[in-house]
């Protein structure tokens, strides 16, 4: 399939909501014993430059500085909801892996050609 014939809109767009919904659930649900990953930080990295990239190329319209700051509170938000979660806790450091994915997702967007995609 070429990329041209490709609905990348679509498709970003359709991941940006199952990342936005993925990280609520996995924020805000009861712990378990199951754990997949043995340092949580590199979860969080991940899961929120996966959110940083997609918000990028989804909403490439609005100024930059909303995104990032809006993204950065929606991370620090969850996080700190997590005290009134029983079994959970909230976490400086989670935040900050938080923080460190939405850069990461930042600089993959910005050294990527993703704007030519979604157009």
């Amino acid at each position: 399939m070429n990329h041209k014939n490709f609905n990348w809109k679509l498709f970003f767009r359709i991941t940006w909501i199952l990342t936005v919904l993925g990280i609520i659930y996995f924020s805000w649900r009861t712990p378990t014993s199951f754990q997949v990953y043995s340092n949580d930080k590199i979860s969080h990295t991940f899961a929120y430059a996966i959110l940083s990239l997609n918000t990028l190329i989804v909403f490439q319209r609005w100024p930059l500085w909303l995104l990032i700051l809006t993204m950065i509170f929606f991370g620090t938000f969850l996080e700190f909801g997590q005290a009134f979660i029983p079994g959970r806790e909230p976490s400086v450091w989670d935040a900050l892996a938080n923080t460190t994915g939405v850069i990461l997702g930042i600089v993959i967007y910005m050294r990527g050609k993703y704007e030519r995609l979604v157009k």
